[in-house]
C-alpha cells in the first residue's frame, strides 16, 4: 500500500497527530491556509483534518485526490459535502468529544445571565459599586427550554435538573419514551418559547432552522426570559434578537455562535443585556484532546479496515436501478415528517411494484435521511447513518415489500406513528413526468414533491377555498397550484396549496382560526 498522506489544516491535539503518525502516515501540519494555499498544500493528499476554521470548498476539493475530510468536532458547516459525495471523498465527524464541554459552557451562559455576572464584572473594574442594578435570578425553581434534545442538549439537561431546573423540549425526531426516561415534556416550539425562563438553542443550521428564533416567535417570549444559543449561528435571526433585547422584549440574550464570525459591525456588540463569546464551545482542553484522537482512531480504522463510523455521505456504490428512487424517498421522508403532530415513534416504509424485487435498504435510508435530516442536531444525517441516529432517538423502523402497487408500476409509501396519530404519504416516480406525491393521509393527490404547501384539513363545505385564498391573498402570499381531495360530500376534506414563497408563521396561524379547519400545515420541500 502506498504511504499515506495526511494533511492536518487546523489545531488537533497531539494525541490525534501521533496516533496518525503511528500508523505509519505522513503528518503535516499546516494551519491557517487560505483557499488558494490549501488547494496547492493538498495536493498528493489522502486525508484532510480540520476544525471550524479552515473552510473545505468546492475549489479545494476538486483540486485534490483526497480519500477523506476529517472534521475534529460536530458541524460541517465549512466543508462542502455535496462536492466531496461527487468527487466520491468520505467526509466524518467527531461528534462526541466536545458535548460535556459546550453543554457546560451553556450552563455557564444561565449563570452568567441569571446574575448579571459580566456586566457586574465590566462596571466593578470602572471603579463603579452597582449592587442594585446588577440583582439578578435564582435558577433554582426556573424553566429551561431546550430546541433541540439530541446529545449536547440531553447532556445540558442532566445538569440543570442537578441545580432544580425544570426542563421541557422541542425536538419532533425523538420520540416520548427518551423524554419520559430523561423527566423531560416534550413540546412544541411556540411552548417551549412561551413557558421557559431560559431557551437554550442546540439544532444545527439547516434550511429547516435556519432563522427558526426569528422576530416572530421571539414575540412569544416571557418579557425576563433569556436566550442562549452555544449551536449554529443563523438558527437566530440576529437583527431580530438586537430588536428585542433593546426594547427590552425579552432579558438578555448570551450567544457563543453568530451568522459572521467574527461579528464585526454587528448590532448586537453594543447591547447591555447580552453576554458574547468568540466560539468557545469546544475550546477546552480536554474537548480537544477528545475530538483529535477521535477523528484519528476514525481514519485510521477506515483506512486499515474499511470501518465506518460517524460518516457523512455516502461513498458505497449503489444498485443503479435504485437510484433513481433515492431524492423521492428522502422527499416523502422529509414531507411526512413536517405534517406529524408529535414525536416520531415509528417509521413504516412499503415498497410496491418493480421496487418489491429489490432490497429495499437503501430506499428506506433515504427515507429515513429526509425525515431526520432537518433537525438532526449531531451531525447531518445521510444513507450511512440514518438508522443509527434513527435508533438513538427511540425511533423504530419497519421496512416491507409487495408486489402489487394498484395503478402504479413502483410505489413507495411512509407511514409515521407519532403518539398514537398516523399520518401517511406516498410517491412514484413516473418516466415521463418525474417524481410525484400521489396520497397523502389516504387521499389521492399529485404533486411535484418540490417547493413550499400549505397542508389544510378540514370539513368539505362551500366557502372553505374562498376563505383560505382571501388570507393568502391579504398577506401577498401567492398560489400557484391548489389540490382538494374528498372522501364525500361535505365530509373530510384535504386541500393543498403549492405556494410561491415560504408561508409566515402569522399567516399560517389567521387560517387556523377558520371554523370547520382542522388542522393547517405548512411544509417545505
Amino acid at each position: 500500500m502506498a504511504e499515506v498522506k495526511v494533511l492536518v489544516a487546523d489545531e488537533i491535539s497531539k494525541s490525534g497527530v501521533e496516533l496518525l503518525k503511528g500508523q505509519g502516515y505522513q503528518v503535516d501540519v499546516r494551519t491557517g491556509l487560505k483557499e488558494d494555499e490549501l488547494v496547492k498544500a493538498i495536493k498528493g493528499c489522502d486525508v484532510l483534518l480540520v476544525r471550524s476554521a479552515t473552510k473545505v470548498t468546492r475549489k479545494v476539493i476538486e483540486a485534490s485526490n483526497l480519500k477523506v475530510i476529517g472534521r475534529a468536532g460536530i458541524g460541517i458547516d465549512n466543508v462542502d459535502v455535496e462536492a466531496a459525495t461527487e468527487r466520491g471523498v468520505l467526509v466524518m465527524n467527531a461528534p462526541s468529544g466536545n458535548v460535556v464541554s459546550t453543554a457546560e459552557l451553556t450552563v455557564g451562559f444561565i449563570f452568567a445571565l441569571a446574575r448579571r455576572i459580566a456586566q457586574a464584572d465590566a462596571s466593578t473594574r470602572k471603579g463603579e459599586w452597582k449592587r442594585k442594578e446588577m440583582k439578578g435570578v435564582q435558577v433554582q425553581g426556573k424553566t429551561l427550554g431546550i430546541v433541540g434534545f439530541g446529545r449536547v442538549g440531553q447532556e445540558v439537561t442532566k445538569k440543570v435538573q442537578c441545580l432544580g431546573m425544570t426542563v421541557i423540549a422541542h425536538d419532533p425526531l425523538v420520540s416520548p419514551e427518551i423524554g419520559a426516561k430523561m423527566h423531560v415534556r416534550l413540546v412544541s416550539l411556540d411552548r417551549v418559547l412561551q413557558d421557559s425562563d431560559f431557551v437554550s438553542i442546540h439544532t444545527p443550521l439547516t434550511a429547516q432552522t435556519k432563522d427558526m428564533i426569528n422576530k416572530n416567535n421571539l414575540g412569544l417570549m416571557k418579557k425576563s426570559a433569556m436566550l442562549i444559543n452555544c449551536a449554529r449561528g443563523g438558527v437566530v435571526n440576529e437583527e431580530a434578537l438586537a430588536e428585542a433585547l433593546a426594547q427590552n422584549k425579552i432579558a438578555g440574550a448570551a450567544l457563543d455562535v453568530f451568522v459572521s464570525e467574527p461579528p464585526t459591525g454587528s448590532k448586537l456588540l453594543s447591547l447591555p443585556s447580552i453576554v458574547l463569546t468568540p466560539h468557545l464551545g469546544a475550546s477546552t482542553n480536554e474537548a480537544q484532546e477528545e475530538v483529535g484522537s477521535e477523528i484519528a482512531e476514525q481514519v485510521i480504522a477506515y483506512l486499515r479496515d474499511s470501518v465506518l463510523k460517524n460518516a457523512l455521505n455516502l461513498p458505497a456504490k449503489l444498485d443503479p436501478e435504485l437510484v433513481p428512487y433515492m431524492p423521492l424517498a428522502e422527499k416523502l421522508g422529509t414531507f411526512t415528517s413536517q405534517i406529524g403532530k408529535s414525536s416520531a415513534g415509528k417509521i413504516e416504509i412499503m415498497c410496491a411494484g418493480e421496487l418489491s424485487k429489490k432490497d429495499i435498504s437503501i430506499i428506506a435510508a433515504s427515507v429515513v435521511t429526509g425525515l431526520l435530516k432537518p433537525l438532526s442536531e449531531e451531525f447531518p444525517v445521510n444513507y450511512i447513518n440514518a438508522f443509527a441516529v434513527a435508533k438513538a432517538r427511540g425511533i423504530d423502523i419497519v421496512s416491507s415489500t409487495s408486489e402489487e402497487s394498484s395503478r402504479y408500476d413502483n410505489l413507495i409509501k411512509v407511514t409515521l406513528q407519532t403518539n398514537g396519530d398516523r399520518v401517511s404519504t406516498a410517491g412514484t416516480l413516473t418516466k415521463d413526468r418525474g417524481p410525484r406525491i400521489v396520497e397523502v393521509n389516504g387521499s389521492p393527490v399529485d404533486i411535484v414533491p418540490e417547493g413550499h404547501f400549505l397542508l389544510i384539513e378540514h370539513t368539505d363545505k362551500p366557502g372553505m377555498i374562498g376563505r383560505v385564498g382571501t388570507i393568502l391573498g391579504d398577506a401577498d402570499v401567492n398560489i400557484a397550484s391548489m389540490e382538494v381531495a374528498r372522501a364525500q360530500v361535505r365530509g373530510p376534506a384535504m386541500m393543498i396549496l403549492e405556494l410561491d414563497e415560504d408561508l409566515p408563521i402569522t399567516v399560517l396561524r389567521k387560517v387556523r382560526q377558520i371554523p370547520d379547519l382542522k388542522s393547517a400545515i405548512a411544509v417545505k420541500l
